[in-house]
């Protein structure tokens, strides 16, 4: 009797630390998930979720280098490998779930992640760059920048450690965007800001990844 108490006590405590926790994926996805992808992703998919949480008061900084590790160390593989498509913008539970990804997926994954934990959403975009020496040129990236003008930091998977953009003499800049805005790039900074229809990309931004709720948002 004594024990069967502890286990419905144990149980109630992680019910409430579930509810009091600010990421969540709701129940009926995350069971979903479960099927789909087996336990490992699931464990994958709560070290984000742990993760998260844990940056929420971090410093900016902090929060920047985290993500980009937490990310980097999923194993790199093309869409046509993991999807049997050329094109495909995965959610950060399939890019978990999978266990590989191509850039976009890693981009993607750390600039919804950052901006989820708190970095403002104008210091972080999303960077499509030229890769020079690397087997696929067109390449995206996130770009961070700690202050308006200064030169940004740069968060990729093919090279693990953030550096700023004038130090990647590997990537040339093409242009950067955000769901809501495109600007020219440069190296030195945010380049002229655009004023011209979504791009195709910015679309597949705003469409991706909902699965990862706030409380206390819709």
């Amino acid at each position: 009797m004594r024990r069967a108490f502890f286990i419905l006590l144990v149980c109630s405590q992680l019910v409430a630390a579930r509810e009091a926790n600010r990421f969540f994926v709701p129940e009926n996805a995350a069971a979903s998930y479960r099927e789909t992808y087996g336990e490992q992703a699931t464990r994958r998919l709560d070290g984000l979720l742990v993760l998260m949480e844990g940056l929420v008061n971090a410093d900016e900084e902090q929060k920047v280098a985290e993500v980009n590790r937490f990310f980097n160390q999923v194993a790199y593989a093309t869409d046509r490998v993991v999807w049997g498509r050329d094109d495909y913008w995965a959610s950060r539970l399939e890019f978990l779930g999978k266990g590989r990804g191509d850039c976009e997926d890693f981009a993607v994954a750390k600039y919804l992640t950052m901006v989820q934990v708190g970095v403002p959403e104008d210091k972080v975009f999303l960077t499509y760059v030229k890769a020079i020496g690397y087997p696929d040129a067109a390449h995206l990236v996130v770009t961070y920048y700690a202050a308006p003008g200064t030169v940004p930091l740069v968060l990729d998977n093919y090279k693990k450690t953030i550096l700023p953009a004038t130090e990647r003499r590997d990537l040339i800049p093409v242009y950067s965007f955000t769901a809501d805005d495109l600007y020219l790039q440069k190296q030195q900074g945010l380049g002229k800001r655009i004023n011209r229809k979504p791009l195709k990309n910015q679309k597949k931004l705003k469409a991706v990844d909902p699965e990862i709720r706030e409380r206390g948002r819709s």
